[in-house]
């Protein structure tokens, strides 16, 4: 439980920092807080929740991750912001690779969503097709 609300909190402030835009629609640099590094992906990845942040510019790359739920009631949280080129797509698979989820996006957008999967859930992967913004996203279970 302990791990799965630093990841909310982390997330949570990954969000806040991602809304503070300045007029040119970049996010303000805070030195030691929200200083990373384009194109390389920042991933928390513990029981129970999965949490991935970057700074893309002109990102292309399909990134897996294995996911260790044990239950099936799960939300996902997700910011893309910034954004001026490509889209992302992600995809949620079980242990026999059939997929239980799926979404693209080609907008900036902020929500919070649940999702109560049939089966549990044991892969992640994030799809990024020549995206440049800032996107953050955080899997957990309820």
């Amino acid at each position: 439980m302990k791990n799965y609300k630093l990841i909310l909190i982390a997330v949570i402030g990954v969000i806040f920092l991602a809304s503070c835009n300045n007029d040119s629609g970049e996010i303000t640099k805070i030195p030691g807080i929200n200083d990373f590094t384009e194109n390389s992906p920042s991933v928390a990845n513990t029981l129970n929740s999965l949490a991935i942040t970057v700074v893309a510019n002109k990102f292309n790359q399909a990134l897996e991750y294995p996911i260790n739920f044990d239950r099936l009631n799960t939300t996902i949280a997700l910011t893309v912001s910034g954004r001026t080129a490509g889209d992302l797509s992600i995809q949620v698979y079980n242990d026999t690779k059939q997929l239980l989820y799926s979404a693209d996006f080609n907008q900036n957008i902020s929500y919070t969503q649940p999702i109560i999967f049939d089966e549990r859930p044991t892969k992640v992967k994030f799809i990024f097709n020549t995206l440049t913004a800032n996107f953050s996203c955080a899997l957990s279970v309820k």
